[in-house]
């Protein structure tokens, strides 16, 4: 089926069209789902909440932008609104928040997927501010509207992130596998 076919398939409800687009834009929403989700067990869960809002809202895509990038919209905003939730329930809060963001000498020393690992290892304030910092492109003011908190607190979990990551991996012999290993997770209470 071709994107029109899925989306119009989709606002009329056609189980297929459905289908397809489940098929189709799984595997490039599960990779937003685990820049956000603290493990891969809740991104499948973040991805299955996210499909099912696209389904719902399909008919609200307005054929303006792409479809992947308000897919990706949805995603991101589903996830955050998650994390939201399961924070009210856990008893162990995150807190002082850490990022990702550094030099472009520190990143020639990861892999995508030791910085994936790395990722995984922050609090969530830090790799979720982090993500939407850098990989999805969001500016301060739109990460504190959707976080929540204000446009100096963004600024400073950003700061705060680079650093951290270039102390992490300030001597050659440090790899993601060693620092994760050595350090427990960086959780503190808010």
């Amino acid at each position: 089926m071709t994107e029109e076919e899925i989306i119009s398939g989709c606002k009329a409800n056609d189980r297929k069209a459905q289908k397809a687009l489940v098929d189709t834009y799984s595997p490039y929403l599960y990779g937003i789902c685990v820049r956000y989700a603290v493990d891969r067990q809740y991104a499948k869960d973040c991805l299955q909440e996210s499909l099912i809002r696209i389904i719902n809202k399909v008919g609200t895509y307005k054929e303006i932008g792409k479809f992947r990038s308000w897919m990706a919209q949805v995603t991101a905003m589903k996830c955050l609104e998650l994390i939201r939730k399961e924070k009210k329930y856990r008893s162990e809060e995150v807190g002082d928040h850490m990022g990702l963001a550094c030099g472009t000498h520190i990143y020639d020393k990861m892999r995508q997927e030791e910085v994936m690992m790395f990722m995984e290892s922050l609090p969530d304030n830090y790799r979720i501010s982090l993500n939407m910092y850098l990989v999805e492109g969001y500016n301060h003011k739109d990460i504190a509207k959707r976080l929540q908190i204000t446009e100096g607190s963004s600024r400073s979990l950003i700061t705060r992130g680079r650093k951290m990551i270039q102390e992490a991996f300030k001597t050659e012999g440090n790899n993601v596998r060693s620092i994760v290993k050595k350090s427990p997770p960086l959780r503190a209470a808010k």
